[in-house]
């Protein structure tokens, strides 16, 4: 007994290892998918996620492999889809893994698109969205010792799919891009035109944390800042910053450090307006409605306040700090030692 107990502690801790090391990035194709949209998913194989997915500890490798979206639909596949990063690239009437991926963010119809912060448009677009893994994140798994992701690359036509794919390939984890006349069929208080303009460069590292791309602000975010100070931005966008073993359980703080577009942990956004003017009335509104703390972080003034709790969070998440600079305002829910960093880059 003395001899074969290690030996048998010895193979579980290896099982266990395997268990929680054992991440790939499985790319995702329906076997009816267009040459067009295949060759898009090929197009991903070197994507800057899946490097820093790999280096936060998120995937067991960076490079993807490939699989048919129909051979994971079957229920005997339900692990692989499950424990793994799924990248899906297909159109929602060529593909049923994606269609039930899909979610609630974005409203897709053949030829049309229609979704909270953009309106309803008519053309070619593609689509980007980032999430957890929903196979994971379901009744069947009861707990998991790491997170897995959904990456859902898509669009109304295999043209915008295709220029999906470059956006990705360029950095953007959610997002709409327009690939030719595109036209608002009905007109709302929230429309906003979709475009492709990549955010501006900040530093690819901050301490530990890796900058993995960001997210295209849909219109209710300006409207807010409009509603909260009569000043309307120009343009806005949400880096993400991951931080290492960020995956590494299936917590609220998993998905707040996450992918998706609601996901503010380890974020900086850059807020833009066309007068310094309006960035300083901004920064005063923005002070005020959160009865913000002011404090000074390497020699600049920022404000602070507490993320909020809700019946997610019992407690707050980290801190929101806005400070600005020239006609940006900036918003960043980074840790302060990143914070020095972030403010000593400029």
């Amino acid at each position: 007994m003395r001899q074969t107990f290690p030996l048998f502690l010895f193979l579980m801790l290896l099982g266990a290892l395997s268990f929680a090391e054992d991440r790939p990035i499985l790319i995702a194709v329906s076997d009816k998918a267009s040459p067009a949209v295949k060759d898009a998913a090929k197009s991903l194989v070197k994507a800057p996620l899946f490097a820093l997915l790999a280096k936060v500890g998120g995937a067991s490798s960076a490079t993807p492999e490939f699989v048919s979206s129909e051979s994971l639909l079957p229920d005997n596949a339900f692990n692989t889809a499950a424990y793994n990063n799924l990248i899906i690239v297909g159109l929602r009437n060529e593909d049923q893994l994606l269609e039930k991926c899909w979610g609630n963010q974005i409203g897709l119809r053949d030829g049309e698109i229609d979704t909270l912060g953009y309106g309803h448009w008519k053309g070619d677009f593609g689509t980007v969205e980032c999430d957890r893994n929903p196979f994971l994140y379901s009744h069947k798994v009861k707990d998991n010792p790491y997170t897995t992701n959904v990456v859902k690359i898509s669009g109304t036509s295999a043209v915008g799919l295709v220029e999906a794919a470059k956006a990705f390939n360029a950095g953007l984890l959610n997002g709409i891009v327009p690939a030719g006349k595109i036209e608002l069929v009905e007109p709302s208080i929230l429309d906003r035109q979709p475009d492709f303009v990549a955010s501006p460069k900040t530093p690819e590292r901050l301490g530990e944390m890796l900058r993995c791309g960001w997210t295209q602000i849909r219109e209710e975010e300006y409207r807010a800042y409009y509603d909260l100070a009569d000043c309307r931005p120009s343009r806005i966008w949400r880096i993400k910053y991951l931080a290492p073993k960020c995956f590494d359980n299936v917590s609220g703080k998993a998905w707040v450090e996450g992918l998706h577009r609601m996901a503010y942990g380890n974020t900086v956004s850059i807020v833009q307006f066309d007068a310094e003017a309006d960035v300083v009335k901004t920064f005063d509104a923005v002070a005020k409605a959160r009865n913000a703390k002011t404090e000074t972080v390497a020699e600049t003034k920022c404000v602070r306040f507490d993320q909020p709790t809700d019946e997610a969070f019992d407690q707050s998440y980290g801190e929101v700090r806005y400070f600005t600079k020239g006609n940006t305002l900036f918003a960043v829910s980074l840790p302060e030692r990143e914070l020095v960093e972030f403010i000593k880059s400029f």
